[in-house]
């Protein structure tokens, strides 16, 4: 019986693991940074870009090393133009978050604007 019990709560575990509820947004504000959790927040970060490569049409993507936390970034092409950073040269950019611009896991924030 302990062993059905067992096997029926793994299935119910597996089931809602892999549900088509929305992912939630994780904290934001670890390290002390106050990263944007949607379209409407817009901050600047500034430190070292460890990171900096143009993807042609898909845009470019870095990561900025902030108050010890690594933010990665992404800004479309057209507005990328030809900023480019050499490997942790300082850099200060606004930056939000947008659904539509998560691809894998963890978050990227959307490039707004290079200070």
């Amino acid at each position: 019986m302990q062993h059905k019990l067992a096997l029926a709560g793994l299935l119910c575990l597996s089931l809602s693991a892999c549900g088509d509820a929305p992912q939630e947004q994780p904290d934001s504000r670890a390290n002390g940074l106050a990263l944007p959790t949607g379209p409407h927040e817009t901050i600047t970060v500034s430190g070292k870009m460890t990171f900096w490569m143009y993807e042609g049409d898909a845009g470019c993507y870095g990561s900025l090393l902030t108050g010890g936390q690594e933010v990665q970034l992404w800004i479309d092409a057209d507005a990328c133009g030809d900023t480019e950073y050499a490997e942790n040269a300082p850099a200060s950019v606004d930056i939000t978050w947008r659904e539509d611009n998560q691809w894998g896991p963890g978050n990227t924030y959307t490039i707004t604007r290079f200070n």
